[in-house]
């Protein structure tokens, strides 16, 4: 009998059969039963994370319907009372609710009132302009045909993903008739999604469908969910799993895609169990072939001394190049060949290591991070990559190599480093990463961060180090903590900071303790008109004035939006007294070098001479002082502001010379042709010469277009009727004429601007202004054109007589110019 066949009889029916037994049992029993536990664990995990998320958006729901279901709000939707925002839509309501965003829309779909909230800075930002595409006639959001109807889901947003929640306004006892809507959201930003992931204590990544592009394993889940497998399992590597589901929006489209992480300790599990069998299946062999070389001893033994003589020879001499020398056709000599042909193999494979250690040089030289190594015996550095060279600001790697470490590492951080030192040496394992600090050659500091772990470098112990230079993510810190403490507009310290100096001021030891509050009167007047650029120019304005008036050392800070507050320790009555005339005196200063927008600044201040006086307190009455100062300038001050953009109007050239005088002539004539009383003389003077300040909030480049303009264009210059009337509210004097101010555009056919109105819901006096002022401009000349003469103006009117303008009043203006024809012929 051959030794083949006496191996096969012996071993064939013990190994093999262990072996398959065993293997199937791994596969089937333990190693595929975990992976679908594991399946089961993470496809929970996503569930958990949905649940909570529709929680969310449940909870969002209940207080929708608490505020939507109330008398309050059933009244306010009608009369837009504004005590009823002042109570109960503050910033503390958005605070206490997590909401970034009320709207309170009537069922005619106009927003009554929205109001945006940042919850990060706490305060007050406009309504989003991308909410309003959500807000059209067919929106879901605004679409309430029943009382118990009501809307949650998630829009998507420009600014990011929105948690959102509609339901029907309604009495308190949720009966209707419906008179709108009330709308809620908050972000769905990474505060939230962190939120989410703390309560369910998993791991969360959210991405909206159109950025998964650029995610390989997001798009290739995305790929596989449908409606009936909503959610993906898919591994992620042997430590990680994940779970993929996609949230819709309120259309019922893939709005967003989330992935729960969890890592793979079953999966692990299983593989150890694996171990753990094929260990036992090793032990099992070895008994086994010690029953086989007792059987085989006699078979075997010689040629098997001989074979195995020959191939330690080849072990000790370490040459793969040689060969093992076995005659025969038996199983000896077929494995004789085939030692020889792993020899062989491993021959190719120690010139292919070589190969590869070569390849790794090259790539540690062009890799981006410095990387060394550091003889911790020696103490000297023995090698260091081109990163390295450049990050030590050396020419070549020689002004490194046998550098040692008190030469590298500043002396802050080289306790550090020879601790990281004495870690590897004990325990043998790579140190987690640590900031630190080079020297460079030229002496400058530079920050790193290192990590290290130990090598055989030349066949000696040692460490290598990867660093990174951070001096840029260093720098951006120190930027970001500056951001923290000060007003990004102005540069003064912020809310934040200035609350914690009045707490350090609570105590009393630097008493007498003053604060100056000061407000920028009419800030929000010149945001309507001018825009919020200049109101922002303004702020600038007013933040350098204020702190020009006090010392360096001094807090000097921007507390909210046109507020400012001044902390001034150890400062009695007189000194604080003297702070509040300098800033007074600096602002006169600035308006006489500045009078086309004249600058305000209500100015209160308290003093506490006591050290058991509350910081609060003395706060609130420096507060309650200032808000007095502002209710006594308040109209002075709009009006001056008005005054000098009336000037600034002037001053653009946009009002031509003659124009508002021959305007007040036509009008006045008109109030004897149609029968109007006297007194109605003053305000159509006024209307004749205000009605376009609203054009002062309009660019030039738009204003002097002397080409047609854009629809865009054409919308920006509508607007001058609300900013007008906006203006006209700010100045008693033209109060009278702010209702005609916000209509003196509207068309008689109902196609003019802004609120559509039609035939005499347009006012008298708005309609007579039409009719005048076209044929004044008309009979000017015009930077663009040359002007008619009367005959054809007077023909144009009578044209768009029952469209553009009241055809009786027309009629009626048309004969009154040939009166004042007739009348001049008759003098001359």
């Amino acid at each position: 009998m051959t030794l083949r066949k006496k191996t096969l009889i012996i071993i064939g029916a013990t190994l093999a059969g262990l072996m398959v037994v065993l293997y199937a049992t791994l596969k089937v029993i333990l190693l595929d039963s975990f992976i679908k536990l594991e399946e089961q664990i993470t496809r929970r995990n996503v569930e958990r994370i949905l649940s909570a998320l529709y929680d969310e958006l449940s909870t969002l729901n209940i207080t929708t319907g608490d505020y939507a279901g109330w008398d309050d709000t059933y009244a306010f939707i009608e009369s837009e009372d504004k005590g009823y925002v002042e109570a109960n839509l503050v910033d503390e309501t958005f605070a206490k609710l997590r909401l970034n965003l009320m709207l309170f829309v009537n069922s005619s779909g106009r927003i009554v009132f929205g109001k945006g909230f940042d919850l990060k800075k706490g305060k007050e930002l406009p309504v989003p302009k991308s909410l309003q595409e959500h807000l059209s006639d067919n929106s879901p959001l605004l679409r309430h045909t029943a009382t118990e109807s009501s809307i949650t889901g998630i829009i998507l947003l420009p600014e990011g993903p929105m948690l959102i929640a509609s339901q029907p306004i309604l009495t308190s006892e949720y009966k209707g008739p419906i008179r709108g809507a009330l709308i809620m959201g908050r972000y769905l930003d990474s505060e939230e999604i962190k939120r989410l992931a703390e309560i369910t204590h998993l791991s969360l990544t959210m991405y909206q469908i159109a950025d998964i592009q650029r995610i390989p394993d997001f798009q290739a889940a995305f790929s596989s969910l449908t409606d009936e497998k909503p959610i993906c399992i898919r591994p992620l590597g042997k430590d990680s799993i994940a779970g993929y589901s996609v949230i819709k929006d309120i259309y019922g489209k893939p709005g967003l895609m989330l992935r729960v992480d969890s890592p793979r300790a079953i999966y692990k599990q299983g593989q150890n169990s694996m171990l753990y069998l094929i260990l036992s299946l090793l032990t099992s062999g070895l008994v086994f072939g010690l029953v086989i070389l007792l059987l085989l001893e006699k078979a075997v033994l010689s040629r098997l001394t001989r074979f195995t003589a020959s191939v330690s020879r080849i072990g000790v001499n370490c040459d793969p190049s040689q060969r093992v020398s076995m005659t025969g056709r038996d199983e000896l000599a077929s494995l004789a060949n085939s030692i020889n042909g792993m020899l062989t193999a491993l021959e190719q494979s120690q010139w292919k290591l070589q190969e590869s250690e070569d390849r790794y040089r090259r790539l540690v030289e062009l890799s981006p991070d410095a990387i060394a190594v550091y003889d911790y015996i020696e103490d000297q550095v023995v090698f260091v990559n081109n990163a390295g060279v450049k990050l030590m600001g050396a020419v070549s790697d020689q002004e490194i190599i046998g550098k040692s470490l008190t030469d590298i590492v500043h002396p802050d951080f080289r306790e550090i480093a020879r601790q990281r030192v004495r870690d590897i040496r004990k325990e043998g394992k790579e140190t987690s990463l640590v900031e630190g600090k080079f020297i460079r050659l030229d002496g400058t500091d530079v920050d790193v961060e290192v990590a290290s772990a130990p090598i055989t470098y030349e066949g000696k112990l040692a460490m290598q180090v990867i660093c990174r230079d951070i001096t840029g993510r260093k720098q951006m810190e120190k930027k970001l903590i500056y951001l923290g403490l000060h007003d990004s507009l102005t540069g003064l310290y912020n809310r934040a900071y200035f609350e914690e100096e009045m707490c350090h001021l609570d105590h009393g030891r630097l008493a007498p303790v003053g604060i100056i509050l000061c407000d920028v009167d009419g800030l929000k007047l010149i945001n309507d008109t001018l825009g919020h650029k200049a109101g922002d120019s303004l702020l600038v304005v007013a933040a350098n004035l204020i702190r020009e008036s006090f010392c360096e050392g001094d807090v000097v800070a921007r507390i909210g939006g046109d507020e400012f507050a001044v902390l001034l320790p150890k400062s009695d009555q007189i000194a604080v007294e003297n702070a509040c005339h300098r800033i007074q005196e600096t602002v006169a200063r600035y308006n006489a070098l500045n009078p086309e927008l004249p600058l305000s600044i209500s100015v209160g201040f308290a003093v506490s001479s006591e050290t058991s006086t509350s910081i609060t307190d003395l706060f609130k009455e420096a507060d309650n002082n200032m808000y007095r100062k502002k209710l006594c300038n308040n109209q002075s001050n709009r009006s001056a502001i008005v005054q000098a953009l009336m000037k600034a109007l002037e001053a653009r050239d946009f009002i031509t010379e003659g124009h508002a005088d021959r305007l007040q002539d036509l009008m006045i004539d008109m109030i004897e042709a149609t029968g109007l009383p006297e007194h109605k003389a003053t305000d159509l003077r006024l209307l004749a010469q205000f009605h376009d300040i609203g054009k002062v909030g309009i660019p030039d480049r738009i204003l002097f277009k002397t080409g047609p303009l854009t629809s865009e264009e054409a919308a920006e210059m509508q607007r001058h009727c609300e900013i007008g009337y906006r203006i006209a509210q700010s100045a008693p004097d033209l109060v009278p004429i702010a209702d005609w101010v916000l209509k003196h555009h509207e068309r008689w056919d109902g196609k003019g601007y802004p609120l559509g109105l039609k035939e005499e819901e347009i006012p008298l006096e708005c309609r007579i202004l039409a009719i005048a002022d076209a044929y004044d401009a008309m009979t000017s000349d015009r930077p663009y054109r040359k002007a008619m003469s009367c005959e054809e103006a007077v023909a144009e009117l009578l044209r768009c007589a029952g469209t553009q303008f009241d055809p009786q009043l027309v009629l009626i203006f048309v004969q009154m110019l040939e009166d004042r024809n007739l009348h001049s012929k008759v003098k001359a």
